[in-house]
């Protein structure tokens, strides 16, 4: 009688769970953050390679990952830019990773998800050392914003200066920003316009 009983509570146990859908495939639900391509950065040239892919991606998280925390290093982040940015800009005085964060945040937020953004990088010259490695490179800067009225395409030389940290982790604590010729229209343009 109890081996009976216990037939039944079983038989109707799975009828059950299997009326409630228990065991039926879900739906797959959307990802919270979006794919990345974030390489931990052992090397410096893989802080390149995050930068460009936080680029053309239009990913705040990986971009910031770029430069030094100050957590982890006695360096901190300085941005140098081009000779006429410094003299238009008052903003780049006293330019922090505060700063790189609410310009890219902004530029982010006037930028179509559907948008083209990329950075290529040309004519590079690496100076590397133990600890700093110097990246030297013309770079062309195309970035799809929705404001009319500033440049979508950017170009310029930029010098990279980056080091390790205490967990041996590489990224930027120095950049400088160039006009290749004068004439361009550098990535200090846009960091400027999308800062106010």
């Amino acid at each position: 009688m109890l081996k009976k009983s216990i037939k039944i509570f079983a038989v109707l146990v799975l009828i059950f769970v299997s009326g409630c859908g228990l065991f039926n495939l879900r739906d797959a639900e959307n990802p919270v953050d979006p794919r990345s391509n974030f390489i931990p950065p052992t090397t410096p040239d893989l802080v390149i390679t995050n930068l460009v892919s936080a680029i053309t991606e239009r990913n705040l998280n990986n971009y910031l990952q770029c430069f030094v925390d100050s957590n982890f290093s006695t360096r901190r982040f300085s941005y140098s830019p081009d000779a006429l940015s410094q003299q238009q800009y008052s903003i780049f005085r006293f330019w922090n990773l505060n700063n790189e964060r609410y310009y890219y945040t902004s530029l982010i937020s006037q930028t179509s998800s559907s948008a083209t953004s990329y950075l290529f990088l040309s004519n590079v010259i690496v100076n590397p050392s133990s600890d700093t490695s110097v990246y030297d490179a013309d770079y062309l800067l195309r970035f799809d914003h929705n404001l009319t009225n500033i440049p979508r395409t950017l170009k310029g030389k930029m010098r990279l200066v980056i080091g390790v940290d205490t967990r041996n982790l590489w990224s930027i604590h120095n950049w400088i920003d160039l006009a290749n010729p004068a004439a361009d229209t550098t990535w200090s343009y846009l960091k400027a316009n999308f800062s106010n």
